[in-house]
């Protein structure tokens, strides 16, 4: 996806918002004005960016939040959580240094997440932007998510980024499951979400299934509509708007994008 408006112009540079989601394979640039009018929208390889998108990259954005993998997250109630215990919590994380452990609390869900960022995304993206505020897109499904939860039933939340999906399980209420697969099929989702209910030792069926990083053609999409009778996709509280149509039905598939400013400081 290759996308620039025809009212983007480098003078407004200090005025816009660069969003970025990472990953292993490929890498999403979001550029919106201050009224959230999509000025540029750039899907590429991760490691091979094109000449376009490093002229992107390259100009003097301000304004910069990046989403990034996690290498290590482990939950705890924040009623039980203590920053004193940080040496404890930090036998969890695969770096042992603790200074690159952050936290973020839900206080809807009762939870305090314990994280490291991929170090070596992390580090990449520091060279290109030292001051940009950082992310996952777990923060913001969780964070968005804890808001509009019923007092009863079982919601499943997928979200798809690469090959892999991040699998939420909550009832009411309460968040009940949390991992990350790797996937390359449909079987795979299958099997993944049939794990999740024989761990949990519900029905596999949900009063309402959440999508996110897909649209409605996506084939996991058809997979997880077997699992419910009404399938959502993730709505963000922020609402871009173009005039393009092809850029209008492609940003669904980035739906987090548009929240990431509302989950940082």
């Amino acid at each position: 996806m290759k996308y620039t408006s025809n009212n983007f112009h480098l003078h407004y540079i200090p005025q816009y918002r660069l969003l970025i989601q990472s990953d292993f394979l490929e890498d999403t640039l979001l550029v919106l004005d201050e009224s959230n009018e999509i000025q540029a929208l750039y899907s590429y390889p991760s490691n091979n960016p094109d000449t376009e998108a490093a002229k992107l990259l390259g100009l003097p954005f301000q304004d910069v939040t990046i989403s990034l993998p996690l290498q290590s997250l482990v939950f705890v109630p924040t009623e039980v959580y203590n920053s004193r215990d940080i040496e404890h919590y930090q036998d969890f994380m695969i770096d042992e240094n603790k200074t690159r452990t952050q936290t973020f609390h839900i206080e809807q869900l009762g939870i305090t997440a314990l994280y490291q960022y991929d170090l070596l995304l992390r580090n990449r993206w520091a060279t290109l932007f030292p001051a940009a505020r950082l992310l996952s897109d777990s923060q913001v499904m969780l964070s968005s998510l804890a808001t509009d939860l019923p007092a009863q039933g079982t919601i499943l939340g997928l979200h798809v980024k690469d090959k892999q999906v991040e699998l939420f399980v909550f009832s009411a209420g309460t968040l009940q499951l949390y991992n990350i697969f790797d996937i390359e099929t449909q079987d795979d989702l299958q099997y993944f979400i049939l794990h999740a209910c024989n761990t949990l030792d519900i029905a596999a069926r949900f009063d309402k299934v959440i999508l996110s990083g897909i649209d409605s053609t996506h084939n996991f999409a058809h997979v997880a509509g077997q699992y419910t009778d009404l399938a959502e996709f993730f709505t963000p509280k922020t609402t871009v708007h173009t005039a393009d149509e092809t850029v209008e039905a492609k940003i669904s598939s980035f739906n987090l994008l548009a929240d990431y400013p509302t989950c940082v400081s």
